[in-house]
């Protein structure tokens, strides 16, 4: 009797990071429209976790539109706080 070993194929490895910066961005933008304050963290965040993703070799589509996101997320922050300023001064 021979006994065969199947090595199992290798799975794609899954990046959590970017999955991370994405979903972060995507919050993100939505908190930035509605409190600012929280949506430009989430936005710092997930550029940060963007970047992180893609400096550990995952030069993938999810972590680079988590920096994408983030970015948004940072600009469309900062225009509303400085939108509610003048409303609100």
């Amino acid at each position: 009797m021979t006994t065969e070993q199947h090595s199992p194929t290798p799975a794609k490895q899954q990046n959590g990071l970017a999955v991370a910066s994405l979903v972060t961005g995507i919050v993100g933008i939505v908190f930035a429209v509605l409190f600012a304050v929280i949506g430009l963290a989430l936005g710092v965040v997930s550029v940060a976790l963007g970047a992180v993703a893609r400096r550990n070799g995952a030069r993938s589509g999810k972590a680079t539109a988590g920096l994408v996101t983030g970015a948004v997320a940072i600009v469309v922050a900062i225009v509303n706080m400085v939108i509610a300023y003048n409303v609100l001064t």
